[in-house]
């Protein structure tokens, strides 16, 4: 029998039935005629016609169907939505289908034997270089993202995945635009960043409005801690204001008493006498309008201290400068303490109100320096502006506690700030153990 066709299946089939026939028992049939014989040959060659023709028929089909899936492959290769390259280990592109074209908006023709790092952004070259080394030498499937940077086109964000061929020697490779969602990706960073802002903000206006709250819960308790205190320390001032009026009653009824009174009572026994017995009194020897005339002028002069004493009436007359010249000379005389006195300027203007203020608390610190300070030296510098007058006094005494000039029972300093601050002006007590104290006030004038 002949050999029919081409095909690899027909020599296993021929072996096949070979092998089937020697199994079997041979039995001799009848003789044939010749005709018999004839015939019989004629259609086995009809019959191995028959083969052959069936043969090439289902070669033409097999490869009729072999191209029509080659071309069914070619086109879901071509029109595929994601981009197919095929590089080799240079990086060039062997084979790419028309997607992956498109997205490097080249004709596939010119794109073809190119290299596809020369679409790739500078940024994200080095790790798709890196990317491909990995492709090549592992079996394993790798992925990187790239961004292609292409002329007079926005930047196109691509997901890259590549797995090593059967040879080895290529690579075969899918590209997927993500531009679409690395954008959804960035707007969607940006609201987070802007809402996580926003919290932030929120978050501090909280915070602040609650210290602000607690700070003014705080000042409020303060407030109330200082007006429980201010309105103790009225007290106590008030209890001293009138131990001090009662004080300056007795005072004044002393002198009153000691100096006014007696110089009446003189001059009324003057006078009596006079009076009952004109006619006995020797005006040779005694002048009774004289003594009567010496007596009205030491009560005039009894009154005017009287009235200094409740009200200094030096500064008013005089001016500021010579009336605190004057008291630190008094001062000087009674206590045997020398006064410094240094007026470095007194281009300033000042009120009679603010005067006598002054005048007051000068007053007082010497009373403090006379009886607490145990000093034997005294400096005062005086200076002023047409804006303002400042006033510096400072002794060699023993130092005055801090302790104790921030008593609130220190009736005598809190008398001095008060005067001060109403006049809208500043005053500190400094003391220094064994250097002395130094009191400095600063008030401004009005213009």
């Amino acid at each position: 029998m002949k050999k029919i066709g081409n095909h690899n299946e027909e020599p296993t089939l021929r072996q096949k039935a070979e092998d089937s026939l020697k199994k079997k028992s041979y039995e001799a049939g009848p003789q044939l005629s010749k005709a018999d014989a004839l015939k019989l040959i004629h259609e086995l060659q009809v019959y191995q016609e028959e083969l052959k023709m069936q043969n090439e028929e289902l070669a033409l089909a097999k490869k009729q169907a072999a191209e029509n899936a080659a071309s069914k492959y070619a086109e879901l290769y071509d029109f595929a939505p994601s981009g197919y390259l095929t590089l080799n280990r240079r990086g060039e592109i062997i084979m790419l289908n028309l997607s992956a074209a498109n997205m490097l908006c080249k004709e596939r023709s010119y794109l073809l034997n190119n290299n596809f790092g020369f679409y790739i952004s500078k940024d994200t070259l080095p790790g798709f270089q890196l990317f491909l080394n990995k492709a090549f030498k592992s079996r394993k499937k790798e992925t990187c993202e790239i961004i292609l940077s292409l002329k007079d086109n926005a930047p196109v964000h691509v997901h890259l995945s590549a797995i090593l061929s059967e040879d080895s020697d290529q690579c075969l490779m899918s590209a997927v635009d993500i531009t679409e969602q690395k954008q959804a990706e960035e707007v969607l960073s940006r609201s987070e960043k802007r809402l996580q802002q926003e919290v932030k903000d929120r978050t501090q206006e909280l915070e602040e409005l609650n210290l602000s709250i607690l700070a003014e819960l705080i000042k409020r308790k303060l407030s109330q801690k200082q007006l429980k205190k201010s309105l103790h320390d009225y007290k106590l001032l008030y209890a001293y204001l009138q131990k001090v009026r009662e004080e300056e009653r007795l005072n004044l009824a002393r002198i009153i008493h000691d100096d006014l009174a007696q110089l009446l009572s003189t001059m009324k026994i003057e006078l009596i006498s006079w009076k009952e017995r004109p006619e006995k009194q020797d005006t040779a020897s005694h002048d009774p309008i004289g003594s009567l005339l010496h007596l009205v002028e030491e009560c005039m002069s009894a009154v005017t201290s009287i009235i200094v004493e409740l009200r200094p009436v030096l500064p008013e007359k005089i001016g500021l400068i010579p009336a605190l010249q004057k008291l630190f000379a008094e001062f000087q005389k009674r206590t045997e303490i020398t006064c410094d006195i240094r007026i470095q300027d007194d281009a300033f203007a000042i009120d009679s109100e603010s005067a006598y203020a002054i005048y007051r608390v000068v007053q007082e610190a010497l009373t403090n320096i006379r009886n607490h300070a145990k000093a034997s030296y005294v400096t005062v510098k005086i200076s002023g502006t047409p804006a303002s007058f400042s006033l510096t006094i400072k002794d060699n005494g023993i130092g005055a506690n801090q302790d104790k000039i921030n008593d609130h029972r220190s009736f005598g300093i809190i008398g001095m700030r008060e005067r001060i601050i109403g006049m809208r002006g500043s005053i500190t007590i400094k003391g220094v153990h064994g250097k002395g104290t130094t009191v400095h006030l600063k008030v401004p004038v009005t213009m």
